[in-house]
């Protein structure tokens, strides 16, 4: 008989078993993490931006004990072999959080701009993706010690990165909570002698003045609902956007006054003034344009994305919707997968990291599109009358419908050409048709002001002749033919006009 050995830590390659639980534990956290790159970059940075919800943070911490529990569990069985399948298993596993990591390292760095120029050269772009991809594949394939010797390396290097993404994710709560959602009952405070007509206002982002008109002043024909909706309406021909950028543009119409520049940080949104500093922006007064719907007696209603609309009307807003364009997590529903598409709708356009990508963001703008379009379908009341704004995504990219509905293209956020913007344009002419036919069924078409406008023009076209001088529609009640207005107008100030017109002295 042999004699019993002494019990010793079981061993494998090199690895006590204790070593390899803790290296598979911390590299499976590290790669979980990595993932989140980007998204804890826009806590950071751009938390204003993400409208960011401690639901988003339990739904990310979620994924992220769950990404990590996998990983964890593929490194301990791969991490000590170095057999080609074990490294490339490793490879695979590994190259979405490494991705994700650099996607978003590359938005941090200097030299962004360099990096999406040569990232439009998509003979450059792909060739680059496949010269990295294939030289990776033939290390592995001719020398699978040494590659996956340094991958291990490389792995353990940027695993610390991991710490800092956890810090910023937890950090996010004393940020987050920015007020999304409002439903109240109307408090309105009228003068009894003043009737006022239902008014719907419908801002498309970044709809063109020159992509609506021809030469003519005329709507294109190939914007039919746009055409039957003008036939009846008042067109102002000469209108100015309060600025070239949503984040001034939308302010200044809700502030009703050109609103000078604006700077976001973690708080909210901050007003330059004349002498250079810098000022909370307050949307909700008297003067404003809800501030001025309330005083007349309106239901106030607003819906939107980009800006937290309902953060900023606060008290004057009787409902309201604000939506994220990054975060796709809709804050009534708790869901595991939101996480994942937001990271990648933060990812780069350029290829590879389009591939992944697209389809999130195409998706993300079916969807918010689809539950603005439903705001503004709500049944429009006459007593109180009812002050609807919504601020539509579309035709800003991405560029995803057609006249006949959602259709997205390989590549939805190309600029150049144009025909991807010119399509999407036919979809806010489907979108304005359907509203007018909702409006007819109801009964209440001619007794409502809708107006159509937009925040600017679009800035990457070959139609654009100036970005700032912006379509404006109204279509007021009773309203049988069209009529011109060439008089130079600034639309912040014209939509508060329209809507103290849309009310008449005596009973």
């Amino acid at each position: 008989m042999r004699p019993l050995r002494r019990l010793e830590p079981t061993r494998h390659r090199g690895l006590t078993l204790t070593r390899r639980v803790v290296v598979s534990a911390w590299l499976g956290l590290a790669l979980a993490a990595l993932f989140f790159y980007p998204l804890a970059a826009a806590v950071t940075f751009d938390i204003y931006y993400l409208q960011w919800q401690t639901a988003d943070l339990a739904e990310t911490a979620a994924v992220l004990a769950v990404l990590a529990t996998a990983c964890a569990g593929i490194v301990f069985a791969v991490w000590p072999r170095s057999t080609r399948l074990a490294t490339a298993t490793l490879v695979l596993i590994s190259i979405l959080p490494l991705a994700s990591f650099a996607a978003g390292l590359s938005r941090q760095l200097p030299y962004q701009e360099a990096l999406i120029a040569i990232g439009e050269n998509r003979a450059l772009d792909l060739g680059a993706s496949v010269l990295v991809a294939v030289a990776a594949a033939m290390t592995l394939l001719l020398w699978p010690a040494v590659f996956g010797r340094w991958f291990r390396r490389l792995l353990v290097l940027v695993s610390p990165v991991s710490l800092v993404v956890l810090a910023n994710l937890g950090a996010s709560v004393a940020r987050a909570d920015v007020v999304v959602r409002i439903d109240r009952e109307p408090a309105v405070t009228a003068a009894l002698e003043r009737t006022c007509a239902p008014v719907l206002a419908l801002l498309f982002d970044e709809l063109s003045f020159s992509y609506v008109y021809d030469d003519a002043e005329r709507i294109r024909r190939e914007l039919p609902a746009l055409g039957r909706l003008g036939s009846r309406a008042t067109h102002y021909l000469s209108v100015g956007a309060p600025g070239r950028e949503t984040r001034d543009a939308l302010p200044s119409f809700l502030a009703a006054r050109r609103v000078r520049e604006i700077e976001v940080d973690d708080g909210g949104l901050l007003e330059r003034q004349d002498d250079g500093s810098l000022t909370p922006f307050r949307a909700a007064t008297p003067d404003g344009l809800f501030g001025t719907a309330r005083r007349l007696g309106f239901r106030t209603e607003m819906a939107g994305y980009y800006l937290a609309y309902c953060d900023m009307l606060a008290e004057l807003a009787d409902t309201c919707r604000s939506r994220s364009f990054y975060n796709v997590s809709a804050p009534e529903a708790f869901s595991l997968f939101d996480p994942l598409r937001t990271t990648f709708v933060l990812w780069p356009r350029q290829l590879p990291f389009g591939l992944l990508k697209n389809p999130p963001f195409a998706a993300h703008q079916r969807e918010l599109v689809n539950e603005l379009v439903a705001f503004a379908r709500r049944p429009t009341t006459e007593r109180p009358p009812v002050f609807r704004f919504v601020h539509f995504s579309v035709p800003h990219l991405p560029f995803v419908f057609d006249a006949e509905g959602y259709d997205p293209p390989f590549d939805p956020l190309q600029t150049s050409p144009d025909a991807a913007y010119v399509r999407q344009v036919e979809y806010v002419d489907r979108i304005v048709g359907d509203l007018v036919a909702v409006l007819e069924r109801a009964g209440v078409y001619d007794r409502t002001t809708l107006v159509v406008l937009a925040d600017h023009g679009y800035r990457f076209g070959g139609r654009e002749r100036d970005p700032l001088h912006i379509p404006f529609i109204v279509k007021k009640p009773g309203q049988a033919v069209r009529e011109d207005v060439r008089t130079g107008l600034q639309g912040e100030v014209l939509l508060k006009d329209v809507l103290e017109g849309a009310c008449s002295s005596g009973a």
